[in-house]
């Protein structure tokens, strides 16, 4: 029953009718439930105009101190002035809080960590430690960081070339439908690299046809709103 709840919740979140989530999800965050708890939270990040910056903080709190290692990651991103959560840290307090919800197996906060790792940004940077940060969040599906760990195989960066592997993970992110403008980079890529780029023995016209064509349909695909966590 209670995931039942969840899931209308969430397609009517996706519908727009916040005040009718509201009411199951509240059922179950007030029983303690961490995903209520988060998905109330978010809903001040996600197109809620009625959800407050109190209120939006005060579930993803209560979320985080329940376990969930996305209402934490959430928390260390957050700006309940803007409304918005960023990906790369801006204060060393942030840093320790997404590694903490890294560790602890949040998806965003391992793409946050790899970006961290990438840019240089409050640590040295590290191609290394992005692709293992990558490579974490690639293998819960996150399709950011399944494409950036295919493109550093391809090449080489991050101390390991393995082409057979990039191209597992580019397959992986363009064959999600649901995971557009993501998918649609893995398609075209995968088209690139059957062309003959930068590989030529890698040249397949079949290939090649397929992922373009794969591409131009996820290209018409409408753009989903909200984070990867939402739709699972």
């Amino acid at each position: 029953m209670k995931f039942n709840r969840i899931n209308i919740a969430k397609r009517l979140i996706i519908r727009k009718k916040f005040k009718s989530a509201k009411l199951l999800l509240n059922l179950l965050a007030k029983q303690n439930d961490a995903e209520a708890q988060l998905i109330l939270g978010y809903l001040y990040f996600g197109g809620d105009i009625n959800t407050s910056p109190e209120e939006s903080k005060y579930w993803l709190k209560r979320s985080a101190k329940n376990g969930n290692a996305e209402a934490l990651a959430l928390l260390a991103s957050a700006s309940f002035r803007s409304g918005r959560w960023n990906t790369i840290a801006d204060s060393r307090k942030y840093f320790l809080i997404t590694l903490n919800a890294a560790k602890k197996g949040s998806a965003e906060a391992q793409r946050s960590m790899a970006c961290i790792y990438a840019h240089g940004i409050l640590v040295e940077q590290d191609d290394v430690k992005t692709m293992y940060w990558d490579e974490r969040a690639a293998k819960q599906g996150l399709a950011e960081s399944q494409n950036d760990l295919a493109l550093m195989l391809l090449h080489g960066i991050g101390g390991r070339f393995d082409v057979e592997k990039a191209l597992y993970w580019y397959t992986q992110s363009a064959s999600k439908d649901c995971n557009v403008p993501y998918a649609q980079e893995a398609a075209e890529a995968l088209a690139g690299i059957y062309s003959g780029e930068p590989y030529k023995e890698l040249l397949d016209l079949e290939k090649k046809k397929y992922w373009e064509e794969r591409g131009k349909f996820l290209g018409g695909l409408a753009y989903r709103g909200h984070p990867d966590w939402f739709y699972k």
